[in-house]
């Protein structure tokens, strides 16, 4: 994927006349946020008038697209300002795994679409969108930094609604939470599957350096992480403690995790 925004400041004032439109002048739309995620779909997500104006926004933003009158820097621009305004007023916890029962203060709030900042690049770098073990057959470097799933939570059902959003997609959707069908799986997230995925990736990947951040409360033992990068050279393991990430809901209590780092020399 190349980088669809190409940090063109241009992009800016060129979607801001779209962005204040949705604000003051869009129709709301009941279209599948508003019959599936919010109070009258019975899941309250978002409130009913929130709901509303992200299908409408949504909607708008694809249709312009669509018709040839968004480039593709000018789409994905505007497609994240709906994105933003939308997890701006959701009433989760943080993620959308569930929903909470009483609408937040910030929930409430009426939904603003805003525009941000596209600063100049630093350096160029190429973006790719893949299985990270069928990847790492065509690429290589001096060093390879993983930051895998650590819990068996698929981040599939922890954003399934931002997703869906930002797919403009109807789905099939199934259980309490709305999830969609056939969803993306990854087997990092998963017991019976993260060990062989893991020696696959260490024994293939085409790299010097191999670093892993993983912590205390990951679903591999940090015994297994360090038996098999041992096996393919010099390995070593830094920790330390580190805040927890909080939702919402536990934003008062302060929780920590030892946070390690695992660093494989490969022969």
């Amino acid at each position: 994927m190349e980088n669809l925004l190409n940090n063109d400041p241009s992009t800016v004032y060129e979607c801001q006349p779209i962005i204040d439109y949705m604000n003051h002048a869009m129709d709301d739309v009941e279209g599948f946020i508003f019959q599936n995620y919010s109070e009258a779909g019975g899941r309250t997500f978002f409130t009913n008038a929130n709901a509303m104006r992200i299908d409408a926004g949504v909607s708008l933003v694809y249709e312009l697209y669509g018709n040839g009158e968004l480039t593709d820097g000018q789409f994905y621009y505007c497609l994240c300002s709906v994105l933003e305004a939308a997890d701006r007023v959701s009433n989760t916890t943080g993620l959308y795994s569930s929903f909470l029962k009483k609408f937040t203060a910030a929930s409430l709030k009426p939904i603003e679409f805003r525009g941000f900042d596209l600063k100049e690049p630093v350096a160029s770098n190429e973006v790719y969108l893949a299985d990270a073990n069928e990847l790492l057959q065509r690429v290589s470097g001096d060093v390879l930094y993983l930051d895998p799933p650590y819990t068996s939570m698929q981040y599939s059902n922890a954003y399934h609604v931002l997703n869906t959003i930002a797919q403009n997609e109807h789905p099939t959707i199934h259980g309490i939470s709305g999830r969609p069908e056939g969803r993306n799986v990854s087997a990092w997230a998963s017991r019976p599957k993260v060990e062989g995925e893991f020696r696959r990736l260490v024994e293939t990947a085409n790299f010097e350096y191999l670093v892993m951040s993983y912590s205390n409360e990951s679903i591999m033992p940090v015994e297994l992480i360090a038996d098999v990068m041992s096996c393919f050279g010099t390995y070593e393991r830094k920790e330390m403690q580190y805040k927890k990430f909080k939702s919402r809901k536990e934003a008062a209590n302060e929780i920590y995790v030892t946070e390690y780092l695992h660093v494989l020399h490969k022969n």
